[in-house]
């Protein structure tokens, strides 16, 4: 009786744990039908029929976008009334759909195409031409906005060195960090009212006045936006350090205009400076010797130690008289 063939065990697949998924390399497989979700229409090649994207999301796709170049056309299209005829945020909204970056300057140049072309499908043209772009995901987007916001900055310095940062740096010195933009112009209007009401700060103290009304004004405002309690008691508590603070920069004021009243000469230098600075004066010459020291110098002290050195007769020019008159 023959022996029975013994079967060998099939040697253990060798796995590489620490392989991911995503880093798996894309086929491309021959004679494949590529059919597109939202139309269904099937395509012999992506080339030509699908974006390209740099998406970790469609990595597997062979680095294509699932949705072909009809249907994100019709995307765009179909947003725009949904938005209000919003362009804008009808084109975010696709690029939200298949995880593209919002580029501003791409879909501005995307306006130049003609009219009979989508706007969608030449923004992402654009971006495809646009190499230098860092940006390539949706996610990228969110990144930019989130560091563009001197809120989520960590000090002036980081807020200063963000090129994507509109806000004055001046703004954000004076009120610190932690504000949205909305928060930094409301803040930095209310200073310059009071600025024009009352006089810019003569000193920090004044200064700081300035600054802690426009944050009262802020929370104030907050407050009743997003109907908080308490908003009575805030807007008293408003209302007592205005009076407070102005009060106070009215006596400083009063008590400065008093000082510059002891001292006619300051006063008349400050009203000079203030309505007719001496630098405005085309001809220096007439005011070389406004005071007349000069003159005093030369008539009566060199004068006559030359003639007393020199054995010389000159006389005053008080008492010189003119050929005409000898």
């Amino acid at each position: 009786m023959a022996a029975k063939k013994q079967l060998k065990k099939p040697a253990p697949l060798k796995v590489n744990k620490d392989a991911k998924p995503s880093e798996a390399e894309p086929r491309v497989v021959e004679d494949r039908v590529y059919r597109c979700p939202r139309c269904g229409h099937e395509y012999t090649k992506q080339e030509g029929n699908f974006s390209p994207s740099k998406s970790p999301l469609f990595k597997g796709n062979n680095g294509y976008v699932v949705y072909c170049r009809k249907c994100v056309a019709e995307m765009f299209e179909e947003n725009i009334p949904f938005f209000d005829k919003d362009e804008d945020s009808a084109m975010e909204r696709v690029c939200q759909i298949i995880d593209l970056c919002v580029d501003e300057t791409a879909w501005a140049a995307s306006r130049k195409i003609s009219a009979n072309r989508n706007r969608m499908s030449g923004y992402i043209s654009k971006l495809n031409i646009k190499q230098s772009s860092k940006e390539s995901t949706y996610s990228d987007t969110l990144i930019r906005r989130f560091e563009a916001e001197v809120e989520n900055a960590a000090t002036v310095q980081e807020a200063e060195d963000n090129d994507d940062i509109t806000t004055n740096i001046e703004v954000i010195r004076r009120f610190g960090l932690g504000f949205s933009d909305g928060d930094y112009d409301t803040l930095q209007g209310e200073y310059d009212s009071w600025v024009d009401r009352c006089g810019a700060p003569v000193d920090k103290r004044q200064d700081e006045l300035y600054v802690s009304i426009c944050y009262l004004k802020l929370n104030l405002q907050n407050s009743v936006k997003n109907s908080a309690a308490g908003v009575g008691a805030l807007a008293n508590s408003y209302k007592a350090f205005i009076e407070a603070a102005t009060t106070e920069i009215e006596d400083r004021k009063k008590k400065a205009e008093a000082e510059m009243q002891l001292s006619p000469l300051g006063v008349m230098i400050r009203d000079i400076e203030e309505h007719c600075p001496a630098d405005f004066y085309k001809d220096k010459a007439i005011y070389a010797d406004y005071d007349h020291l000069k003159e005093y110098i030369q008539r009566f002290m060199l004068r006559p130690l030359n003639n007393l050195l020199t054995g010389s007769k000159e006389m005053d020019k008080e008492f010189n008289l003119s050929g005409s008159e000898e």
